[in-house]
């Protein structure tokens, strides 16, 4: 491939632009120099989307500083594991999440941004409502041969609770109200952050990461029974794990959902599509990115910089002065970077989706539908006794819906994909049957304590003052909706730093970062 430094010509929303070498310059000269960058953002999920929208927000379009960033998105939409699907192809039925389907009071970004953009929030009391109306239990511990533990709604749940579990859960309750008291310390961040183990440090957090969720439990002094059948519980329904297997700020995290649960009426990926739409980025979906390269140029003044060509299995190349990988390197499909990345990827784990509508067979569970509880999470290690091979064959088995003609509609969360003779069991008729097998999130094992987590800034070696900036690095610390916005305001925070906070001092074209949200108009 060969490019003309004087003149590049790059394609943005379809239209051709051509940014020639007397364009205004691309490099902070010095601390009163306007600023001019282009950046690609490859990944159009939470973390890309929200980062351009916080570019946009820091940089808006009317300000002396000028970024203009694209997002590349091998997918048809954006969202990326926040989609929703029309139930049995019929929109006029309603869509069900697809993927992330909660978020809780505590995601300050999500709440913001819910509230901001005007989108309409539920917790599903419509579901619960009828729930209720039917006099079914809620939540449902089984172990394959009977419900450990259930939740009618009543004030007999907690005395339930009490009798079972004692005062284990309110010391419980303690630890993880502190651990998420020092977690809101993030949102109050006055720099980007490098690496992870920096964010670990400042939380307090190492225990947490280095630690089993079971050892630290125990170390805590939490009862086994509370642990394995309400704790698990949270962290099977959640990451598809069990407490043996993940780090201990994953049930932190997990159990915060007993808080309170909001999802997006129309889905939550909205809130997705308006980061991107009100960064007014760049959007080129269907387009997969294959290679980042470096490419060097000289400015106006006769410097040499550094700037990255992005190219897409179309064969296009462009040019960007930074590059946000916000996507799994591991799955992102490019296969060439300047500088090796391998020892950066980490394992995900597996996850399958079932989409069910028709009628659940309560026999299957030893009840009737009067007495069947509408959300079953099985049990994991070492309650597995009472599932074939020691395995229990999904993770979570919910119902989302209730239709006119009397179906339901159900979400399973499994390890392996569900076959068709196994459904038969768990159902008496199924009219619709959708199945969806991805990478949902990372294992989230302990990390050993001279186990590096991956960094922010992605680079040759630790001198070079560049590098490409990867969002992903901090899903091996936690993986949620909320904490890719985290990722992706680190992201923009990196960039702001670089050219705003040069040497010489502070660049007065800069405006201040603030909270990220900006001034925009809110009736866009």
């Amino acid at each position: 491939m060969k490019l003309n430094v004087s003149c590049i010509s790059i394609f943005a929303a379809s239209l051709p632009f051509v940014y020639c070498s007397n364009f205004q310059q691309h490099v902070l000269q010095d601390k009163d120099t306007p600023i001019v960058k282009s950046v690609a953002i490859i990944g159009g999920g939470a973390a890309g989307t929200s980062t351009a929208f916080w570019l946009s927000n820091v940089f808006p379009r009317e300000g002396s500083v000028q970024v203009t960033s694209t997002i590349f998105e091998r997918n048809s939409y954006l969202g990326g594991r926040s989609t929703v699907v029309p139930i049995k192809g019929d929109y006029s039925l309603g869509t069900i999440e697809l993927g992330a389907s909660i978020f809780v009071e505590a995601n300050k970004n999500l709440m913001m941004a819910v509230e901001k953009f005007g989108l309409n929030k539920t917790r599903l009391t419509a579901l619960e409502k009828e729930v209720s109306a039917k006099n079914r239990p809620g939540l449902g511990v089984w172990n394959g041969k009977e419900f450990l533990f259930e939740e009618s709604g009543s004030y007999w749940d907690s005395m339930k609770a009490l009798w079972r579990y004692g005062l284990t859960p309110l010391k419980f309750q303690r630890k993880q109200k502190e651990v998420v008291k020092r977690f809101m310390e993030l949102y109050d961040a006055d720099h980007g952050f490098e690496h992870v183990s920096e964010i670990v440090k400042n939380l307090d957090y190492q225990n947490l990461l280095n630690m089993t969720a079971e050892a630290y439990l125990k170390e805590l002094g939490i009862n086994d029974r509370f642990a394995q059948e309400i704790l698990q519980t949270a962290t099977r329904g959640n990451y598809c794990q069990d407490l043996n297997t993940l780090h201990a700020l994953a049930v932190m995290v997990s159990m915060e959902a007993g808080h309170g649960t909001w999802a997006v009426e129309s889905g939550n990926y909205n809130i997705f599509e308006e980061f991107a739409r009100r960064s007014q980025a760049a959007i080129q979906l269907q387009t997969k990115v294959i290679a980042v390269n470096n490419i060097t140029e000289v400015d106006t003044n006769g410097n040499t910089i550094q700037r990255y060509v992005v190219e897409t299995l179309d064969g296009t190349s462009q040019v960007f002065d930074e590059v946000v990988i916000a996507a799994p390197i591991k799955f992102s499909g490019i296969h060439q970077f300047p500088f090796p990345t391998k020892h950066e990827e980490r394992p995900y784990h597996a996850v399958y989706v079932t989409l069910i509508a028709g009628h659940p067979d309560p026999r299957y569970f030893g009840r009737t539908m009067e007495n069947m509880p509408t959300f079953v999470v099985s049990t994991g290690n070492p309650l597995v006794d009472g599932f074939e091979n020691e395995q229990a064959p999904f993770n979570t088995f919910s119902v989302h819906r209730f239709l006119e003609n009397g179906e339901s509609v159900i979400k399973i969360f499994s390890p392996a994909e569900l076959k068709d003779d196994y459904l038969d069991k768990l159902f008496v008729e199924r009219s619709w049957t959708y199945r969806k097998g991805w990478h949902a999130f990372p294992q989230l094992a302990p990390i050993a304590k001279n186990q590096p987590f991956p960094s922010f800034i992605l680079k040759n070696n630790e001198n070079d003052e560049s590098g490409i900036i990867y969002t992903g690095a901090f899903e091996n610390f936690i993986s949620t909706m909320e904490t890719q916005t985290i990722a992706g305001k680190n992201a923009a925070r990196l960039l702001y730093d670089k050219w705003c906070n040069s040497k010489s001092g502070f660049n007065k074209n800069c405006r201040e970062f603030g909270d990220g949200w900006g001034n925009y108009g809110l009736t866009k």
